[in-house]
């Protein structure tokens, strides 16, 4: 009866043994599955952020070329006309503009090139701003 018992707890041992190595299997491709997903997320939110950089950028860019527009006394309306944009969308990229001097009124002006104020039979200092309120 001894011998008995001890092939029935070698089958038992056995069959738990395999049992639990298809379990680790299950488990081990689980991780592989969580990791690989993992991987993916991260990789997709670096390109979101480098998109966010290079958006950041453009609307600048923007921003201050609708900011030369304005300072060459084109109207927000005319701007939006000549650039298919709506009016909240121009003064939108003229605020998002960088601004390397803040007035201490908290107003925003931009400068002209010297060049294109003169000719216009306007003091040049005066027309080198515009108020971009």
């Amino acid at each position: 009866m001894a011998v008995r018992t001890v092939s029935v707890n070698r089958s038992a041992l056995a069959r738990a043994r395999q049992r639990r190595r298809e379990l680790d299997r299950a488990r081990d491709e689980q991780d592989q599955r969580l990791e690989e997903a993992t991987a993916a997320v991260l990789l997709a939110l670096a390109g979101r952020d480098q998109a966010a950089r290079v958006l950041q950028t453009a609307t600048g860019r923007a921003g201050e070329a609708v900011r030369l527009l304005l300072a060459l006394q084109v109207s927000a309306e005319r701007a939006a006309a000549l650039l298919d944009l709506t009016v909240i969308e121009v003064r939108r990229l003229a605020r998002a503009a960088p601004v390397d001097d803040e007035p201490p009124t908290g107003r925003r002006t931009v400068g002209l090139p010297a060049s294109a104020a003169v000719g216009r039979g306007a003091d040049p200092a005066a027309a080198r701003s515009v108020d971009l309120g």
